[in-house]
């Protein structure tokens, strides 16, 4: 369980680190980046990074010419909270995928996807493996289209729209390492095209990753 006093170090923490990265965060820094929906909580990032992917109308492109990767940075969640029941932090994904510059609509894609506990920002942002503890690693997660018709002609956006197969990571492993590892959780999204021969090129921004988890009554 991650106290309150630790999290309110984190925030200074951060706010310090973020400073000396140049970086700003994507929300205001504080306590307030868990939202309660009846018997959900939805935790928002408080750090996005894609530096050095082309940004069009606030999407990141991970494709060919640009960093194959974006990070996503949570306060480690307070996993005490959790319901016993359904014990499991869940990683909500959507991106926008399309098969080349100026695509079509209705393509499919494959990711990779790693969670990892981190003590502060320097120890992921900018590094191709983060300084830390692998929680989770999913080597392929499927951005899946429903869109028709499938299209390779541009469809100027229409049709990119894609989400992710189901991700979840154990609330007991998020509470075993935090104070170790922690206090920082990253969600990393890792372009496979390039490894793979993909011609797909993908899209993100801040609001593409949420982690939700069922609260404890």
């Amino acid at each position: 369980m991650v106290s309150t006093k630790t999290l309110l170090l984190l925030v200074g923490v951060l706010a310090l680190s973020l400073t000396a990265l140049g970086q700003q965060p994507v929300a205001p820094l504080g306590l307030l980046q868990t939202q309660i929906y009846g018997s959900v909580a939805v935790l928002k990032p408080l750090l996005f990074d894609a530096d050095g992917c082309v940004l069009i109308n606030g999407w990141y492109w991970l494709r060919p010419d640009c960093r194959q990767y974006a990070d996503w940075l949570f306060s480690a969640t307070d996993v005490a909270g959790v319901h016993p029941d359904d014990p499991y932090v869940y990683v909500n994904l959507g991106a926008l995928v399309t098969n080349g510059v100026s695509g079509g609509s209705g393509w499919d894609t494959h990711v990779s996807l790693e969670v990892w506990l981190v003590k502060s920002p320097e120890d992921v942002l900018g590094l191709k493996e983060p300084i830390g503890r692998k929680i989770l690693g999913r080597s392929s997660v499927t951005l899946e289209n429903h869109f028709r018709p499938q299209m390779e002609a541009d469809t100027q956006g229409v049709g990119y729209q894609a989400w992710a197969d189901m991700t979840r990571i154990p609330a007991g492993d998020i509470a075993k390492y935090t104070l170790t590892y922690g206090p920082l959780l990253v969600v990393r999204v890792i372009r496979l095209g390039a490894s793979e021969n993909q011609p797909e090129h993908i899209a993100v921004n801040q609001d593409c990753v949420s982690l939700a988890y069922r609260i404890a009554r």
